[in-house]
């Protein structure tokens, strides 16, 4: 499966560049550039109890802005064909695979919240026509064809929350299954809408070198020498992706449908010396990463501002060690109403699975037993959350959501469970 969509992406991708190099006209309509973004301040209200010492349960409150800002320059050739650049800039909280130099010590905490500093969220080229649509860069890839429950405002069970949260006793457990805030660098196609005006559907292929590995940087090595540490080390390699994404409008009823499958190489690097596998065990094969396929199918349905949906998306073996074969899953469901200036969301996300950046207590991920290691036997997230639009691009969102978590742990000191909840309050413009 995963050479043939290799294969597939690539004769694609082959395909688009020579119609449009054969179609390039003498001339071309100027190029304009758009900017664009939001700024959003976020009042939080939060509790997290991981039972691992007294001392670490806490009730506290904090603010934050995150804000984000998109250049998109786009030109038109006189035949048609449409191509362009984008560039965005995000304070977002983010992970990355970078060491510290000579040393094994890792430089940050992973989606420690929001920072003050600036990341690319995205930086890429396209090119779209008759053929479809060419994309090469950092960004989100295929996946953002993949639909699930539907959220407003700060996005419930699919947002913020996270950001007051921390995420070395909270596992990340997210609708799409894989890190959805992930923009390595790619390449993706997406083929044109095919059918009528009631049916479309759409394929999109991304395939990506190196999983974690943004921008200017090249992976040299896919091992964790010492005096390699400097280095930029992804747990995968070869990571193809096909989504496939139906829409209907069946008046006054709309339907969405997608589906998708991911698969990934494991490198050779160690799976500790990489912030996404941050405490994996080392015991097995020194703690390498093992090579995955996931997939997932979701749906909304319509109907006068009325929207129901919900996914599932089977992870097998991501972000796992040798040894670590447990099952995993996450399914979504819920539902939101829009009307006039006001729009109202419910949503539940429910799942199982590992998660190697949780703390585990000291000395477990040593041990030779390593199938219940940092696993999430359970984990609840219930989300409510209404936004109100005052002007056009001015917001106010209010956003809350409980959680429950209860972990297996292996001979070491790491807490069963952990339960607590964050509101939001935020006042977000869109420009």
């Amino acid at each position: 499966m995963r050479k043939l969509l290799l294969a597939t992406t690539a004769l694609f991708g082959g395909v688009a560049f020579a119609g449009a190099a054969h179609a390039m006209p003498a001339q071309s309509s100027p190029i304009t550039l758009n900017v664009g973004g939001y700024v959003d301040f976020v009042a939080g209200f939060f509790h997290e109890a991981d039972g691992l010492t007294p001392t670490d349960s806490h009730a506290s409150k904090d603010f934050e802005t995150e804000f984000k800002i998109n250049f998109d320059a786009m030109g038109k050739a006189a035949n048609g064909i449409q191509y362009g650049a984008n560039v965005s800039l995000w304070n977002g909280s983010d992970v990355t695979n970078q060491a510290a130099t000579g040393s094994a010590t890792l430089t940050a905490t992973p989606y420690a919240g929001a920072q003050s500093s600036v990341n690319i969220d995205s930086a890429y080229v396209w090119m779209s026509g008759a053929f479809g649509k060419l994309m090469l860069g950092d960004e989100h890839g295929a996946s953002d064809l993949f639909v699930y429950a539907p959220t407003v405002g700060e996005g419930q069970v699919d947002g913020r929350y996270m950001d007051f949260v921390d995420p070395t006793r909270l596992a990340r457990m997210q609708p799409s299954g894989i890190d959805n805030t992930e923009h390595s660098t790619k390449v993706t196609y997406y083929t044109p809408k095919v059918g009528n005006d009631m049916n479309k559907v759409q394929l999109g292929l991304s395939y990506t070198p190196n999983l974690y590995n943004y921008g200017q940087s090249a992976v040299l090595y896919n091992q964790n020498l010492a005096s390699l540490q400097s280095q930029v080390n992804s747990p995968y390699q070869d990571v193809v992706e096909g989504d496939l994404a139906y829409t209907g409008n069946f008046h006054p009823v709309n339907v969405a449908v997608s589906g998708q499958i991911l698969t990934g190489d494991a490198s050779h690097a160690v799976g500790t010396g990489t912030l996404l596998m941050l405490n994996a065990p080392t015991a097995w094969d020194s703690g390498e990463a093992q090579d995955f396929t996931a997939w997932g199918v979701g749906t909304q349905v319509g109907f006068n501002g009325l929207t129901f949906g919900g996914s599932y998306v089977d992870e097998g073996r991501y972000d796992t060690t040798h040894g670590q074969n447990k099952a995993q899953d996450i399914t979504t469901l819920g539902v939101k109403y829009e009307f006039d200036k006001v729009g109202v969301a419910a949503s539940w996300l429910t799942g199982q699975g590992y998660d190697n950046m949780l703390a585990n207590g000291g000395g477990a991920n040593t041990l030779a037993g390593t199938n219940y290691t940092n696993y999430v036997r359970s984990f609840d997230a219930e989300g409510l959350g209404a936004t109100y639009t005052w002007f056009p691009g001015l917001t106010s969102n209010i956003d809350g959501v409980l959680f429950q978590q209860k972990e297996n742990t292996f001979g070491g000191t790491a807490p069963d469970e952990n339960q607590g909840y964050v509101l939001l309050l935020s006042q977000k413009m869109t420009f």
